[in-house]
């Protein structure tokens, strides 16, 4: 199931990035023909003014080239950041309905077992969301498992569960799932964003 959530959320980031990545690649070849042209143009000046330092212009010139490079290199770096925060509101935004899925009673059970887990076996709160109140219900009546559902939390979905005496905490809502998939995704989008 957290395959499907991941899956999804790197198809809702492909889906977005793509019309992105042309821009950019478009962008970052015209900065860095901007930037050459800019450290050419700057050479040839001091060329021109400074004639005693001509035995040195092609060490500026190579200078003002590798700098102009790593500005490009920087902006573009910067530019795939903004694309990777844009892409990934985008994908938060999409999750927001992601309750009214047909498999979303599917992720919640399996949300709710992963926690779970995490509390080895001890009798648990399971706190969530008040509109999957009766949903957390029927699924731990199905799992003929007793807990305590409490309604206090706002999430897009999942539980957070805890330990009677909340010595031990279980975040398992798409909010933290996120969160936690966060590094992953991003290696993904700027792969994409890389041609890869």
């Amino acid at each position: 199931m957290e395959w499907q959530m991941t899956e999804e959320l790197i198809q809702a980031v492909e889906e977005s990035a793509q019309e992105e990545i042309q821009s950019i690649r478009e962008h970052a070849a015209e900065q860095a023909r901007r930037i050459v042209e800019e450290a050419q143009a700057e050479g040839l000046k001091l060329k021109q003014h400074y004639p005693e330092y001509w035995k040195n212009l092609a060490a500026v010139e190579r200078t003002a080239i590798v700098a102009a490079r790593e500005k490009a290199r920087l902006e573009l770096l910067q530019i795939k950041e903004e694309i990777f925060e844009e892409t990934f509101c985008r994908a938060e935004e999409e999750l927001v309905a992601f309750r009214d899925r047909p498999h979303y009673e599917d992720f919640l059970k399996f949300s709710i077992l992963e926690a779970l887990a995490e509390l080895d076996g001890a009798s648990a709160h399971l706190h969530v969301d008040c509109r999957d109140e009766a949903l957390c219900t029927g699924i731990l009546k199905d799992l003929n498992q007793r807990h305590t559902i409490v309604a206090d939390i706002e999430s897009m979905g999942g539980v957070i569960a805890s330990t009677t005496d909340e010595s031990v905490i279980a975040k398992n809502t798409i909010e933290t799932r996120l969160k936690r998939s966060r590094e992953v995704l991003r290696k993904e989008i700027f792969s994409i964003l890389d041609g890869g």
